[in-house]
């Protein structure tokens, strides 16, 4: 099987990929045509900054089924939950750690438990080095803090950027069915750092 390539937060630099991805987020699945009326964008740039979102694994395409002759158009979409490269790279990651662990450890010390939870945070913990986020999970796995985001400049002027971010951040956690889901994101909730809530089920075991 092909490796899977975590996706590559640079390209999320560009405000027109910003825009585009959170336009798909938010609206769901539009063609090109549908695209470059929302954002402004010539059909042509937002064509090209589509296929980086795709390279980059943010973005999945589906053909328009057809009855005409010629290449079929496509419907882009946010990936999301399963179906989101990052999210399966990080789950075959985090298997591939802990059968590795279990495999140095002695017999005789406590063996290593993967629960659903501690895959997600593991993968939240993932996205956020892979975003150059300097982040830290407090004691009860509540909030996540933030520091020195790269992407800060672009969002205090464009609240987008965050938006785009957060729906991430869910996606991170959207993984095997885990107890916990991202409720809010708080910009600049201090100096340069920003914060997510975290809320666990009560039904979770």
């Amino acid at each position: 099987m092909a490796t899977r390539h975590l996706p590559d937060y640079r390209t999320l630099a560009s405000l027109s990929r910003i825009n585009l991805l959170h336009e798909l987020q938010q609206r769901g699945s539009k063609t090109i045509t549908e695209l470059a009326e929302a954002t402004g964008l010539h059909h042509n740039t937002a064509r090209e900054h589509l296929h980086r979102l795709i390279e980059a694994g943010f973005v999945d395409s589906d053909p328009v089924p057809s009855v005409s002759k010629g290449r079929p158009k496509l419907r882009y979409r946010a990936a999301r939950g399963s179906d989101n490269p990052g999210n399966r790279a990080r789950r075959e990651s985090a298997e591939r750690r802990t059968e590795l662990l279990h495999r140095m450890l002695p017999l005789t010390d406590v063996s290593i438990e993967s629960t659903p939870k501690s895959r997600q945070l593991d993968s939240l913990d993932d996205h956020m080095d892979q975003c150059g986020f300097d982040a830290e999970f407090d004691a009860d796995n509540s909030h996540v803090t933030m520091h020195d985001c790269p992407f800060a400049d672009l969002a205090k002027e464009n609240p987008q950027v965050c938006q785009v971010h957060f729906a991430l951040v869910q996606n991170a956690l959207d993984i095997d069915g885990g107890p916990l889901t991202a409720t809010n994101l708080r910009p600049f909730s201090g100096s340069k750092m920003c914060t997510v809530d975290l809320n666990e089920s009560p039904d979770s075991p």
